[in-house]
């Protein structure tokens, strides 16, 4: 099923006149949710990746990135740069990916907004929805969950701002689909955690 049909049949994420969400995520949780699930890694701060706002546990592949760093392949994020990797005459020529992806987390106060984030790396890596509690128990959110492989986390409390823990409410897949395979969309995913993974290592 298309990226598109996926939005058509659960809706649109509400947004204002500028195009961003209205509603806010709870990001707060996040560290906890990838804890929750076993993903070891560096937790991102949520950034937009393929129209979507979601939050990436990575891990540095030390031996690729001291290769990179020894030939002068830092990341490489323009998109066409890296549509380019997919020729046969550039085989030889592309740098190794330098991070592991351990999962992708969409926080989301609605459980629409939050499979629509998620969806799209499913072919990538394990993926996961941060719902508030009620929201994440949603009978519906569970349905299109099972079906998408995603895992479903609720938080603890209803406030967006309050410490709490989290609840695994359904397990998903616990890495990316197996008949998915390496497209130049995923190397560009890669490249861009990459730069966001060594500022946060500086």
């Amino acid at each position: 099923m298309s990226q598109d049909s996926l939005t058509q049949q659960i809706g649109r994420p509400r947004t204002a006149g500028s195009g961003v969400e209205v509603l806010t995520a709870p990001d707060h949780a996040t560290p906890q949710a990838a804890a929750v699930l076993g993903w070891d890694g560096a937790v991102l701060p949520a950034a937009v990746l393929v129209g979507r706002r979601v939050v990436v546990v990575a891990e540095l592949n030390r031996a690729a990135h001291e290769f990179r760093a020894a030939t002068g392949w830092g990341p490489v994020t323009d998109r066409m740069s890296v549509a380019t990797w997919s020729w046969p005459e550039m085989a030889d020529r592309v740098p190794p990916a330098a991070v592991r992806l351990r999962g992708v987390i969409a926080p989301a106060r609605h459980w629409r907004s939050g499979l629509a984030g998620a969806v799209p790396f499913t072919g990538l890596c394990a993926t996961a929805l941060l719902l508030p509690p009620g929201i994440a128990r949603d009978t519906g959110c569970l349905r299109y969950a099972d079906h998408y492989g995603c895992s479903v986390l609720a938080t603890t409390a209803a406030s967006d701002v309050d410490d709490d823990d989290v609840d695994v409410v359904r397990a998903g897949r616990p890495g990316p689909v197996g008949s998915a395979g390496s497209t130049t969309t995923s190397r560009w995913v890669h490249e861009v955690v990459y730069e966001q993974l060594l500022a946060e290592l500086d």
